[in-house]
């Protein structure tokens, strides 16, 4: 009988040793990088899509990934919104050549206030803003909308097959041509991490075009790899650069504009009562961040706000409104949550926080704007072994490390917070938003 080649027991071994690791590390990606021949590359410009189809799953989201089911509504509105785009795309005239060209998906006001500074600012056309501007390229928009239907109806398998992942390489030199064509001279986009805008960044870096992320909110974390893939981060306030300077970003990268929403005054009195709260769900991701991976359990979710039922029915309340994150469904909470307690609230977020005495919740952009509305926000993140329910470190200024805003990591502290009617220190605001807003900089970069 033949027995073949002797087993190399030492490269046994080291793949052993490398399985142990990755399963201690617990991240199919670090595996899959190491033993396939993939290209290391195309798994990091797929990272997000790869993640929601791990981790964007079950019925505490409004849309999970593996529950994904198309009425004929949205079928159809989304035959409306490409129509209107591809017909915006023939009424938009040629680059002016006159004017610099931004591609930009910016959140907030940013594209107009880049055109009063005398850009020409144009919008994505798979993410056009209301009356925006879209970039007439055809060709984009129809080479666009075949990848991004692919990657919206592939399986994990499927966007790992050398088919797809040669389309990204197709994909990707449509975009150079169309960046080339049009004359754009820069790009903003509102986070590193998706599919289509990682490629937008590699093909900046190619083309020596500046890029930018202008922050669409506080960040859920700091790490060295998650908003620093542009050459440049455009974010509120000092006190947000100094926190990334503190992680390690390199200080010239991050330019402050203030927020072009919020026009600070210089005294904030902020309400407490008892009277109408607000209370804000502390949400699930439906992905990774870049630097570790973190599992979590979803069920801490309803505890989270059984916990807050428990230390405000100690003070007489009788019922609250709940706010969810957009992306929650409010009836796998009332499938487990007391539904005359805890009131569901649908308003837009401002005439939500006005109805408001008093508003509690986790790590939040609505910290800020709770406080901008005169409104008192409880900050309410549990901690068990230094990390809150979802297994993640508590950042500024939401960690306790900020005098200006007292923090509650479990329910005594929760009770005293609120028997002692403390107030957030509102000049925290400057601090993270600066005022006036400013984008006057970009000239000088692009």
């Amino acid at each position: 009988m033949q027995t073949g080649k002797p087993i190399d027991l030492s490269t046994v071994i080291a793949k052993i040793k490398d399985i142990q690791l990755f399963m201690k590390n617990f991240y199919l990606l670090d595996f899959i990088e190491k033993n396939s021949n993939l290209n290391s590359k195309k798994l990091e410009i797929l990272k997000y899509e790869l993640d929601t189809r791990m981790y964007y799953y079950g019925n505490q989201f409004k849309k999970p990934y593996e529950n994904k089911k198309q009425k004929l509504s949205a079928v159809l509105v989304q035959y409306l919104k490409s129509a209107y785009v591809l017909l915006k795309v023939f009424q938009n005239k040629k680059v002016d050549n006159k004017k610099k060209a931004i591609l930009s998906s910016s959140y907030f006001t940013v594209n107009d206030e880049l055109s009063k500074l005398g850009f020409e600012v144009y919008s994505p056309s798979w993410n056009l803003k209301k009356d925006g501007n879209v970039l007439p390229d055809l060709k984009l928009f129809y080479s666009s909308k075949k990848i991004l239907a692919t990657v919206n109806s592939s399986s994990f398998r499927d966007l790992l097959t050398p088919n797809f992942l040669s389309q990204i390489d197709e994909f990707e030199k449509k975009v150079v041509k169309a960046f080339q064509k049009n004359k754009i001279k820069a790009l903003i986009v509102s986070n590193d991490m998706t599919f289509i805008d990682r490629i937008l960044i590699d093909v900046c870096k190619k083309l020596k075009i500046p890029s930018f992320i202008f922050q669409h909110g506080l960040p859920p974390r700091y790490n060295l790899v998650d908003d620093n893939r542009t050459d440049y981060l455009i974010v509120w306030g000092d006190q947000l650069k100094e926190n990334y300077i503190k992680t390690g970003f390199n200080k010239s990268k991050i330019i402050v504009s203030g927020h072009p929403y919020y026009k600070l005054k210089s005294e904030l009195t902020l309400q407490f009562s008892l009277d109408n709260i607000l209370v804000l769900t502390k949400s699930m991701n439906g992905g990774q961040h870049s630097d570790k991976v973190r599992l979590y359990d979803r069920s801490n979710s309803i505890l989270y706000l059984f916990s807050i039922e428990k230390v405000l029915r100690s003070f007489g309340v009788l019922s609250v409104r709940l706010r969810l994150h957009p992306g929650e469904n409010h009836e796998w909470y009332y499938k487990y949550i007391n539904k005359e307690f805890f009131i569901l609230d649908e308003l837009n977020l401002e005439k939500s926080i006005n109805s408001s005495t008093l508003v509690v919740g986790p790590t939040s952009t609505v910290f800020l704007e709770s406080i901008y509305y005169h409104r008192n926000y409880l900050v309410y993140e549990p901690l068990v072994d230094g990390v809150d329910l979802f297994n993640f470190e508590l950042i500024p200024p939401f960690d306790g490390s900020e005098n200006k805003v007292p923090i509650a990591k479990n329910e005594v502290e929760l009770i005293q917070l609120i028997k002692d009617k403390t107030i957030v220190d509102s000049s925290i605001l400057s601090d993270y938003i600066r005022t006036p807003f400013d984008l006057e900089i970009i000239k000088k970069i692009v």
